[in-house]
């Protein structure tokens, strides 16, 4: 009788093909990371003229998170090069752009000496102003250049007095500005001088349209501020000191997952996977997190590729690498991210095709612990290639492999 084994064990047909379709994930969420690093690579930051750090996370679900801290426009090129959807691609620790004021300044013209002070102020304090007297020379269309004014703008603002709210052009120019509005393209900023809200039409009565004294300094300045997105809020005060707070360059992270995520990188031993194995009840009585806050925040870590949990038994739970990217320098007294140009510069300077992990931290005067953590910065941002060993403790690798990543990501760093 013949038997027939796979891997030492008796051929199972069905474990053999679920073996055979995980080779096949694996080796296909290898080659989309390859293929995002290496597009990646070949980018170069239209804003800062050099290669950004790109981070591939593994996600459940066979599932892929690509994160910059390159530039939107760095983002928007390796979207466009991946062919995958804008916004698949997201940007770290950069706030939302807000588009310079350009305001079209609408008004009747026998109010134009009394205009004309507030198209200077505003000028004067850093808005693009289309006032007519200043655009229109003599034998131009008038037409054509209301219209280029009006195609340019980020504001339609008009002064509203007893003389322009009976003139046919403003109403026209007015008409426009509604136009822009509801295609969302520009906002409106009526502006009364002399005139009630009851005198206005129907449609404007509508919107926000506040008196405004053309003389008065302290009411020009608030009309900047509010062009400029000034915000009328009162400053935000500090949060009770018993509500959980997220520290600057954690924004995102929900309070839950912050706490579990830095007590887990406060109790590794040596910054690699699977250290520590703690349990949820171990982790509520070390953070004070509700059950549901605990179960909360452990999805969160793991939905984003930063925390493995058992599926059966007690749900225990342990840090994969990217936790301590992520976490490490809100709890630790040092920066992986800082660590890592260091470790790098030190792989490229001395030239070594496969360092020994152990010699390189003794030259740095670094403990496993944080050299632990520059290396899973590295390996995060695809800048280096590790080599491992079943006796490979306390180190995440025994060597480290420099090449040209390695010397591409020291160049974006100088």
């Amino acid at each position: 009788m013949i038997k027939i084994t796979h891997n030492g064990r008796p051929f199972d047909a069905d474990r053999f093909a679920q073996e055979l379709q995980a080779h096949a994930m694996e080796l296909a969420m290898a080659a989309i990371e390859t293929k995002a690093r290496g597009a990646a690579g070949s980018i170069v930051d239209p804003e800062t003229g050099k290669h950004a750090v790109v981070f591939v996370d593994r996600l459940p679900g066979h599932r892929v998170g690509i994160r910059t801290s390159g530039s939107p426009a760095f983002a928007r090129l390796l979207e466009k090069r991946l062919g995958v959807d804008p916004g698949d691609v997201s940007v770290m620790g950069v706030d939302k752009m807000v588009a310079e004021p350009r305001v079209y300044l609408a008004h009747a013209s026998e109010d134009k000496a009394m205009v004309r002070p507030i198209a200077e102020y505003l000028m004067a304090n850093g808005i693009e102003t289309w006032f007519d007297e200043w655009e229109i020379d003599h034998g131009d269309s008038l037409r054509q250049k209301m219209e280029e004014g009006l195609g340019d703008m980020t504001h339609f603002m008009v002064i509203l007095t007893p003389t322009s709210i009976t003139k046919p052009w403003v109403a026209r120019e007015i008409d426009v500005g509604l136009v822009g509005l509801v295609g969302g393209k520009n906002r409106m900023v009526p502006l009364r001088v002399g005139v009630d809200v009851g005198q206005l039409s129907p449609f404007l009565q509508t919107l926000l349209c506040e008196a405004i004294d053309p003389t008065s300094d302290v009411q020009l300045a608030a009309l900047v501020d509010r062009l400029h997105g000034v915000s009328r809020k009162p400053a935000l005060g500090a949060k009770p000191k018993h509500v959980i707070t997220v520290p600057e360059g954690l924004e995102g992270w929900s309070p839950a997952a912050v706490a579990i995520a830095q007590h887990l990188a406060q109790t590794s031993e040596h910054a690699v996977s699977f250290d520590p194995h703690t349990q949820p009840v171990d982790i509520r009585a070390a953070t004070g997190l509700s059950a549901v806050e605990v179960r909360l925040g452990i999805l969160d870590l793991r939905d984003a590729g930063m925390l493995w949990q058992s599926e059966h038994g007690d749900l225990s739970v342990a840090p994969l690498g990217p936790l301590f990217v992520e976490f490490d320098a809100s709890v630790m007294p040092f920066d992986p991210a800082v660590d890592a140009v260091t470790l790098a510069n030190r792989l490229v300077s001395d030239d070594v095709e496969d360092a020994n992990t152990e010699e390189l931290a003794a030259k740095l005067d670094w403990k496993p612990r944080r050299m632990n953590s520059a290396i899973a910065y590295l390996e995060r941002a695809g800048a280096i290639e590790t080599v491992g060993a079943l006796a490979s403790d306390p180190w995440r690798a025994v060597f480290l492999s420099n090449g040209d990543e390695t010397l591409r990501f020291v160049r974006s760093k100088a």
